[in-house]
């Protein structure tokens, strides 16, 4: 099974993937492997995205079709979300990417987008966010929904964890595992 955790820095992404790796090796007896996909640096940063994409949807498509479970801490969703904000440039081609690989993935993925109020997200800044301003904060959460209204995985979940604990958000992720 492919698990994909997308949402704006701060939300809470890698804490319910540290519990559903325990929860998958532990009480599931599965092995797991977690990989994080983040912002790509350097000259020609468009090519070099479009290439990594692509080998990460080839990664997803290897390990549905060999029953590897894998976790991604940020996948794809990202790059339509902090590209036109901070990088210049669309994001958008990722869903073509997505759409090519779509037919072996969609039947082994789950999309978990999370998203909360932006006031939330600038509080528990860790100094690693691209920005804590209020209005890009909100934006960057805007275009996390406008992300998952578009992916084209079936299994998707969008978790407003406003005002919710950790195992509130918890249990909501493992009813849909």
């Amino acid at each position: 099974m492919i698990y994909i955790f997308e949402g704006p820095d701060n939300v809470g992404k890698t804490t319910q993937i540290n519990k559903l790796k325990k929860y998958l090796e532990i009480e599931k007896s599965q092995l797991v492997h977690i990989l994080h996909y983040s912002n790509i640096k350097g000259n020609d940063i468009f090519e070099r995205s479009n290439h990594y994409y692509n080998q990460m949807f080839g990664l997803m498509k290897f390990a549905a079709n060999n029953n590897i479970n894998l976790i991604f801490d940020r996948a794809h969703g990202g790059e339509t979300v902090y590209s036109p904000i901070y990088r210049n440039y669309s994001g958008d081609y990722v869903y073509e990417i997505e759409q090519n690989y779509n037919s072996k993935i969609t039947a082994n993925a789950k999309l978990f987008v999370f998203i909360d109020e932006p006031e939330n997200l600038i509080n528990r800044e860790d100094g690693k966010s691209f920005s804590t301003e209020y209005e890009k904060k909100a934006d960057e959460i805007n275009r996390f929904g406008e992300f998952y209204n578009k992916s084209n995985i079936k299994n998707k979940y969008l978790i407003n964890i406003n005002g919710l604990d950790i195992d509130q958000v918890w249990e909501k992720i493992k009813n849909e595992i």
